[in-house]
This record gives C-alpha cells, structure tokens and sequence, in this order.
C-alpha cells in the first residue's frame, strides 16, 4: 500500500527518510524540511503516517507522507511508480528496531529473521530501488545502526549481527557509487534519548545519552555539501558515555 498526502513540488533537492514516524525519522525529516528540501517520509503504518503529516503540517506540499513497507520489494517499487521520482538527492534510512535479552542459545531463529529483516533487509530493498535515482543526482546515503555492532554486549546477538549488516551495507554502496559521486555513510550512536528509552533511563543516565537534534544534524552533513568528501564512513555518536 502506497499513500500520498500532499502534491508535488518540483526544483529542490529531494530526501527519501525511512522510519519517519519514529524517534529519530521525525527530526531527521523535520531537519531536511527546515533545510527547504522535498521529503518523501516513509512510514508503515497508515495511522502514523496520518500523525507524521499533522504534526508537520506546516512545511505544506514539500512533505510527501508514504504508507510504504520497506520490508516489501513490491511496496517499495509501488511507491517510486506512483511517485513518479526521476531524482534522488539523499535516502536516509532510520528504519530499525531492537528484539534483546536473550543469550544466543536462547535466542529462537524467528527473532534473528525479524532482526535481519527490519535493520537490514529493508536497508537493502530501500537502496537497490533508489541507486539508481541517487547515481543520476550524484546523492548521499546515511544509515543508523548502533555500538553493539562493532562492540560485543551481552543478549544482543541477533541485533548486534543485523546492524553489522547494515554497516556492510552502507559501505558496499560507497565503494559501488564511488564512480557515480555517491556518497553513502553510517551513523553509529550508543544510547539515544527518545521518549521510549526514557522509560527506563533515569535522569542521571539520561542526561548521558544521544540528542536526537544532534543525530538530525549530523546526517544533513553527511547529505549536503558539507559532507562532500566523506564517504565509507562509521561516523561515532555516544553523547558523554
């Protein structure tokens, strides 16, 4: 299922952000509308794509709200049909999610599948449909995976396998759009201060953590021409860990 709930605008730079109903996705769409962008927010479920375009409402028809499953293929081809894009500036993929707690003899092969297919094979479908939008636009990719994947923590098995993934990923794509002056870089961040964290974060650990503003302005770097140059990166955020 694909939604469309504004119009086109034509003549500026175009971002496709994945996960724009969640935590990070809202800033990181919010930062590339306040940038005078055209955002193509992808979201999966229909009632968080209806809350995404009220709460941003006011940056009027450079918001593009998509109800689209990055974990489909077809979903995703629907949506760039539809859409009728011929360029893409940026694909900033904050889709994701966490399933933990578990040591690795504990861990059953439905939740390393649902790992894998949320942190990376929608990163994989989201990518080979818009590579050659970003090829033609010379554009950047930013991905967010996570410390975990690079430093071995207790009962994150499945999750730490599938954000590395998503780093293999990301730098694959570098080193293919090289030719093509595609950038493509991964954020990793520790701990990120969202409203479902801090439900379990005191105050005292809290205060510690990753800013969303501060991921939010690191991808538009990496997106505009201050990041120019920068590509294959892993690109730390841990706050005052």
């Amino acid at each position: 299922m694909v939604t469309f709930l504004s119009t086109s605008v034509s003549n500026m730079n175009t971002a496709i952000v994945s996960g724009a109903s969640g935590a990070v996705g809202r800033v990181v769409t919010e930062r590339f509308l306040k940038g005078a962008w055209r955002v193509y927010a992808l979201t999966r479920r229909a009632e968080s794509a209806q809350g995404l375009s009220q709460n941003l409402s006011q940056y009027g028809q450079r918001l593009h709200v998509v109800v689209c499953d990055i974990a489909n293929p077809s979903s995703v081809h629907n949506f760039l049909t539809t859409s009728q894009l011929h360029q893409c500036h940026a694909v900033v993929h904050c889709a994701g999610g966490i399933r933990a707690g578990t040591l690795i003899e504990e861990t059953s092969p439905e939740v390393v599948q649902a790992m894998l297919e949320i942190n990376y094979l929608t990163a994989y479908n989201l990518l080979r449909a818009t590579l050659p939008l970003l090829k033609s636009s010379g554009g950047a990719v930013v991905t967010i995976a996570a410390t975990s994947a690079l430093r071995a923590e207790m009962k994150k098995s499945a999750y730490a396998a599938s954000k590395a993934a998503l780093i293999a990923l990301t730098q694959a794509t570098a080193h293919e759009g090289k030719q093509y002056g595609v950038r493509a870089n991964c954020i990793i961040p520790s701990i990120i201060d969202t409203p479902a964290n801090r439900e379990w974060g005191t105050p005292e650990q809290v205060v510690h953590w990753v800013r969303l503003e501060h991921i939010a302005e690191a991808v538009w770097m990496l997106c505009t021409d201050a990041g120019q140059g920068i590509s294959g990166a892993l690109l730390p955020m841990t706050g005052t860990m």
